[in-house]
């Protein structure tokens, strides 16, 4: 979500600057499946074939398909003899064509997985293994596993699957691909391995959940579509298959599959030595795809990109790839020479990318007056044509002194739409709301865009104020809509068991390991963080959770408050901890902007390998502790915790009316948690008086010091507007000392009448302009 301060007001762009400070995708993805053919045992190979494969990973990355012509991005390999030997061959080929310099934009997954002949003696390893190479540039590795028995009676080799992210998406565009390469052989018992390794595929891509994008590449080493692991594949369940080119049959030898086929490009004595000849003939290597990838919205299959590379129909059946047309000749001679297999890719669009942008919003405006306000929305996914991205779907709503709603449909490429909301004029005063841009579409980026406005209605002026917006000290709150806890205050019938507030004269008891009295009466006391004989206002304790009052052992504190019209807040909250922790002892915090999404406040850690030193309040010597607690907030600062209160701030991402927080805690002894003052602050826009000089929302002593400076040296505290600061403008201040326009809940402790002390002060500052001012309180 991107949110825009005030501090950016005129032509409102935040979320723009956002967008273009960082990297992104472009809004299509190419992906390539290749067995290599490069897990011979002994003196064979297990490195790239040069110059042939350096040949065709540039012939891939500059066939133009649809418009489109890139690198690839992602290269799902078999037949991989060993990760640091092979793949990391492929890694120097993509980089040397790519990256020569740096030599770090491509790079492969660490998950080495298991083959069969790995424990074979005479030739291990011989079989290959899955891998995978990324673009480090396009997207991102985020998981990677490799999962399936392997002998043989089961799998052959493990499966490979990796999750990606596209680099400025979030995990809305996440998809996972499959690196596989099923049991060869015709007989009955291969064909039964290659099922099983097809149910685990399945097993394993089910239990990911409905919704999700998967890719299941690799070498299938079938026949036909009448496999039954073909059919397993394609049955029905949350990781249901289908083929992009939906081409059923009898594949083998079939010239109406010419175009699919990808074994062998090599005629019949022309392949590689230990490798299969014979010419294209079978569709060994797929790229089969959920059906998230074919619903036309968000991550999807571009229609007609999928393709045998090399393989245009062009060739002879049973014969050599160079037979074709399908690639100039040194890149199907390249296709001969370098592999039995031949890459399979498929150009992948990505979801779009909304950029919104709001109009600079007048200060003053007529009662009455109809003021529009343009809204700008782009689909700004970084396209090479429109037909490579998916298009951006959005509404407008508006809430407070705001009117009107829009919706739209803007394809990438197609420049700005603009829409208009109008200011609510109909009220003299200060006005305020919050323009929200959302987009609909599947899995696109910077969904949610929020605009804070803030105008006057008729004369006055105005500004944006930090300060503070609500709070619960636990001795007085502020804009608080709710509190609650479980389990309740009072639940525990053991006086030395908290969960709850506590004040050093007012509670009826307070747990020991709450309280550090060493100077309040028990001088050996070595346990506590509130200090009895000082802090004496009210505070929150929890130890002890799990007792037979409470045998889950955890607790539950959420607060709700009023933040409408605020922006840039902040949560700043006084802690304290002592103990010996446990890693299941957990006092994490959340937050929630009306009923947006649960985000990170503040997260309890416990470093179990470190001792910790605490001072008591009696001083000398410090109490050592093992597995002392640790805070992490927002912007993850660590933080260790001790028996001193120290004040921890998050900043919080959002806007909305009403802010959630909870704290949700569990422990099981007598390690103690304190926590006071719960502050949040943040930025609203107020109208100022005339004599708020400095425009923080009060008129008070720092307005004086201000008018002081600007005394007789031009208009910087002109009160009355005559272009001057004199005495008829601290007259002005002194009528309205005390006074505020801040929100009556945001203001702080009123401000007194001016004392004798700051007049006399005054009166000093201003004698060598007595005679001035004498005159210019005669005249007013």
């Amino acid at each position: 979500m991107a949110n825009v301060s005030l501090r950016a007001l005129g032509l409102i762009c935040a979320g723009y600057l956002a967008i273009i400070a960082g990297p992104e995708a472009q809004a299509q993805l190419r992906v390539v499946t290749y067995n290599t053919a490069t897990a011979q045992s002994g003196s064979g190979t297990q490195t790239a074939r040069l110059p042939y494969s350096s040949t065709i990973m540039e012939a891939i990355g500059l066939e133009n398909v649809n418009g489109i012509a890139r690198p690839l991005d992602v290269l799902l390999l078999q037949e991989q003899y060993e990760l640091d030997i092979t793949t990391d061959s492929f890694v120097d080929v993509l980089n040397d064509l790519y990256d020569p310099v740096n030599r770090t934009m491509y790079a492969r997954g660490d998950v080495r997985g298991l083959a069969s002949s790995d424990f074979s003696v005479d030739f291990p390893g011989a079989g290959g293994r899955p891998a995978m190479i990324y673009n480090t540039q396009t997207v991102d590795l985020i998981g990677e596993i490799a999962f399936g028995s392997v002998g043989s009676s089961s799998q052959a080799r493990q499966h490979l699957r990796y999750q990606f992210r596209p680099v400025g998406y979030d995990s809305n565009a996440d998809f996972y691909a499959y690196s596989t390469h099923y049991r060869a052989g015709d007989s009955g018992a291969n064909a039964a391995s290659r099922l099983l390794e097809a149910t685990n595929l399945r097993t394993n891509a089910d239990a990911l959940g409905e919704g999700v994008h998967a890719i299941y590449a690799g070498d299938y080493n079938i026949p036909s579509s009448n496999a039954d692991m073909y059919a397993y594949l394609l049955s029905s369940g949350n990781g249901q298959a289908f083929d992009p080119v939906n081409s059923p049959g009898s594949w083998l030898d079939n010239a109406a599959f010419k175009n699919l086929h990808t074994q062998s490009p090599a005629a019949t004595g022309e392949q590689i030595p230990g490798f299969a000849g014979g010419g294209l003939d079978d569709r060994f290597d797929f790229q089969l795809v959920t059906g998230e990838f074919l619903d036309g919205d968000g991550l999807d299959v571009i229609p007609g990109s999928y393709h045998a590379f090399g393989n245009n129909g062009t060739h002879t059946l049973n014969d050599s790839i160079t037979t074709g047309t399908g690639a100039s000749m040194s890149v199907l001679n390249a296709l001969k020479s370098n592999s039995d297999h031949l890459p399979v890719v498929a150009d992948y669009q990505l979801p779009a990318k909304m950029l919104a942008t709001l109009a600079s919003i007048p200060m003053n405006v007529s009662q009455g007056a109809t003021v529009g306000i343009d809204v700008f929305v782009q689909n700004v996914a970084n396209v090479l044509t429109a037909n490579a991205a998916d298009e951006l779907d959005y509404t407008i709503n508006v809430s407070g002194a705001l009117l009107g709603s829009a919706n739209g449909s803007i394809l990438p490429l197609a420049g700005t739409d603009t829409r208009q909301i109008f200011l609510n004029t109909g009220t003299e005063g200060f006005r305020s709301g919050v323009v929200t841009v959302s987009a609909t579409s599947q899995g696109a980026a910077n969904s949610l865009f929020q605009f804070p406005v803030q105008f006057i209605v008729g004369s006055g002026n105005g500004g944006p104020v930090f300060g503070v917006i609500a709070k619960d000290t636990f001795d007085e709150n502020k804009r608080l809509l709710s509190y609650s806890q479980t389990p309740a205050a009072g639940t525990f019938s053991d006086s030395q068991d908290g969960f709850q507030q506590f004040q050093v004269g007012v509670s009826s008891s307070i747990p020991n390991a709450l309280k550090d009295d060493s100077t309040n009466g028990l001088s050996g006391d070595n346990l506590g963080v509130v200090n009895t004989a000082v802090k004496t206002d009210a505070w929150f304790g929890i130890n002890d959770l799990e007792n037979p009052n409470n045998t889950g052992g955890t607790g539950t504190v959420t607060w709700q408050f009023d933040v409408t019209g605020a922006i840039d807040m902040q949560v700043s909250i006084d802690m304290a901890a002592m103990g010996d922790f446990e890693a299941a002892d957990t006092y994490n915090w959340t937050y929630q902007i009306d009923s947006g999404s649960i985000l990170p406040l503040f997260t309890s850690s416990v470093n179990e390998d470190i001792t910790a030193d605490y001072i008591m309040a009696r001083g000398g010597a410090p109490v050592t502790l093992p597995d002392p607690l640790f805070m992490t907030d927002a912007e993850n600062t660590l933080v260790q915790l001790t028996n001193n209160f120290q004040t921890l701030t998050s900043q919080l991402s959002g806007l909305g009316e009403v802010l959630t927080i909870t704290l949700n805690a569990a422990n099981n002894a007598d390690e103690a948690y304190a926590f006071d003052n719960l502050i949040i602050e943040g930025t609203t826009f107020v109208s100022f008086l005339a004599a708020d000089f400095n425009q923080d929302g009060n008129v008070d002593d720092l307005d004086l010091d201000k008018w002081q400076m600007d005394f007789a040296m031009g208009s910087g505290s002109d009160a009355d507007g005559d272009g001057d600061t004199d005495g008829a403008d601290f007259l002005f201040w002194q009528r309205q000392f005390g006074q505020s326009t801040l929100p009556p809940l945001v203001a702080s402790t009123a401000v007194p009448e001016p004392t004798g002390l700051v007049l006399m002060s005054l009166a000093a500052l201003l004698s060598g302009n007595l005679h001035r001012l004498s005159r210019v309180y005669q005249s007013t």
